[in-house]
Formats: C-alpha cells, sequence, structure tokens
C-alpha cells in the first residue's frame, strides 16, 4: 500500500491501521485511521477503483460542485491507481433498517427523499455539458432474461413464467422506448440502502459512479429496490411527490406516475439480475434468492397491470 502511504503524507498524515472491507465491490475498499501532525486521530475509508470501474473519478471531476453537499468525500486521485478518500461514515443503513420499528423506518425514508429532493430541485436547471443522460434500453432486460436462464439450468424451483413476466412487463409497455417526462436532474443513480449513511442526523451519500442527468424518478425507484414491502414502496412513491412539491419542482401527476412506473420495471429487472448474480457468487442463500424474486415478479406484474389498467 505505498499508493496509499505516499498520499496520506501528501496531507500529512500518518496511516495508524488499516482494515479491509469485504463485500462484492468494483474494486479494493479499506477503512484506515491515521493521526495528524497534531496527534489528533481520524477514521476514512480508502478505495481503490478497479481498472474497468473508474467512471466515479471522472463524476467527481465534472459535478463537484453538486455531489460535495452530498458526500463525505475528502480526496480524489485521477493517476494510477485511481482512488477516493472518505470520511469514515460508519455502517450503511441497511444494515439496520430491517430491525426498526415502523415509526423509525418512516423517519429515515422521509429523511432520506427529503435529502433527495434537495438534491433534484438544486441541481433542476443543470446543464448537462459533459455528463451522461439516462437512457432506458433493453440492457436490464436483456441480462435479466440471461440470468434467468442461468438460473433454471441450475436450480429445480426455477419457475419458468419468471421470465414471461419479464418479457411481458417490457414488451407490453415498450419500456426500452420510454422517454421520461419529468425535467431532468443529476441524479445519484445507485441511491440503495447500501450506499446511504446516517451521521450526526444527516444523510449521505457514497458510490456516484453512476450519476448522470435524468428524471428525478431514477433515483427513487432504484432506492426501494432494498424495501421488500409494497406498504413501503407506495409510501415512497407518495411522499417523494410531495418532497418535490414542498420545493416547489412540479411535476404532473400523470407524469410522475407514468416515470416513476416505467422507471420502476427497469431499475426492479436490473436489481434482480443483481441479485441472482450475488446468489451465483454465494453472497444469497437460495431460500432468501427465492423471497427476492417471488416479491419482485409480483411487483413487475403489479406495476405493469397498474399502467395497462387491468
Amino acid at each position: 500500500m505505498k499508493h496509499l502511504e505516499r498520499r496520506l503524507v501528501e496531507r500529512k498524515l500518518k496511516l495508524l491501521q488499516m482494515q479491509t472491507i469485504e463485500g462484492a465491490h468494483a474494486g479494493n475498499i479499506y477503512r484506515i485511521e491515521v493521526m495528524d501532525e497534531d496527534h489528533r486521530r481520524s477514521r476514512y475509508v480508502y478505495k481503490e477503483f478497479a481498472a474497468d470501474r473508474s467512471n466515479e473519478v471522472e463524476i467527481y471531476s465534472k459535478a463537484k460542485e453538486y455531489i460535495q453537499p452530498f458526500s463525505k468525500y475528502v480526496d480524489v486521485w485521477d493517476t494510477p491507481p485511481q482512488a477516493i478518500l472518505m470520511r469514515d461514515l460508519q455502517s450503511p443503513l441497511k444494515k439496520e433498517f430491517k430491525g426498526l420499528s415502523d415509526r423509525n423506518k418512516r423517519k429515515q425514508i422521509v429523511s432520506i427523499l427529503e435529502r433527495l429532493a434537495v438534491l433534484h430541485s438544486s441541481t433542476i436547471r443543470l446543464v448537462a455539458n459533459e455528463l451522461p443522460t439516462h437512457r432506458v434500453t433493453s440492457e436490464w432486460r436483456d441480462w435479466c432474461l440471461d440470468q434467468l436462464t442461468r438460473l433454471r439450468s441450475r436450480s429445480q424451483w426455477m419457475n419458468s413464467d419468471w421470465i414471461n413476466v419479464i418479457k411481458d412487463s417490457y414488451d407490453q409497455l415498450d419500456v426500452t422506448h420510454y422517454n421520461p417526462r419529468s425535467p431532468l436532474v443529476l441524479t445519484h443513480g445507485d441511491p440503495h440502502l447500501e450506499n446511504i449513511f446516517i451521521l450526526d442526523e444527516q444523510v449521505w451519500f457514497i458510490d456516484w459512479e453512476w450519476t448522470t442527468v435524468a428524471s428525478p424518478l431514477r433515483d427513487i425507484t432504484i432506492l426501494v429496490q432494498d424495501l421488500y414491502d409494497s406498504k413501503w414502496i407506495q409510501f415512497v412513491k407518495a411522499t417523494y411527490h410531495e418532497c418535490l412539491k414542498n420545493k416547489q419542482f412540479h411535476i404532473s401527476d400523470e407524469d410522475y406516475r407514468r416515470d416513476y412506473h416505467y422507471l420502476y420495471i427497469d431499475h426492479t429487472t436490473m436489481m434482480l439480475a443483481w441479485e441472482i448474480e450475488k446468489y451465483f457468487q454465494g453472497y444469497t442463500m437460495e431460500e432468501e434468492i427465492q423471497r427476492m424474486i417471488d416479491f419482485k415478479i409480483g411487483e413487475l406484474n403489479r406495476v405493469r397491470e397498474e399502467e395497462l389498467g387491468l
């Protein structure tokens, strides 16, 4: 870790301890403890990006002024090995969310939605410049169908109707040609509960790799992917519209509903494929992946039927 030690020295910091953060990460992540010249100790997270997953470095360089108020990053290096240094935010919200009471779940969800509303409303007049614009394509549909086909060859419990639900959801609504109706804003692109932290009673986001200009509903339909309860998904959908209105960000009810439904189908399909991949890699147990698939397939059916008026 000579690169890390050299970079810390440049910031007049001495490395005291380092611990690898395990998980399915796009690169290597370490929790470190350092000491400054006044012998004060601090904790940071240092992430070295995989060679093919360093887009976050470029995103920071292009959108620093918009991202900084919502992120605890300290420094970014665009020379090899590309890396980022951020404050240690401790544990992601996902670890504790399931054990919260309904009252506290509601409180946390509202805090996240209000924070995202600030991000989205503050960038409504953002000129895209070199930032990419999010487009709905067939990418997640194709990946999910491939994953389900692989699953069918490996398991006895695979339900062939799951493949038909994916195809019907995209084909009957022509999802891959959908153009969002709401004003485009800067979106985080991956605000699931593993990327959200609460520190000092404030919401913070990490992993801005997938940041693009998009409908604000892009972030919301990714956020709900960790909520395996239709009650909370419906709560998020309704509450976020009110959060935007409170920020004088107006989207008609019809445009909001359509953006939500179409992006929800695409992102539910994306997350379904990713959850199956984590199962293949051994991160998810068989019983759990069955539960996840059943729930998300049910959600796809529900939204498809609602949008078609069935």
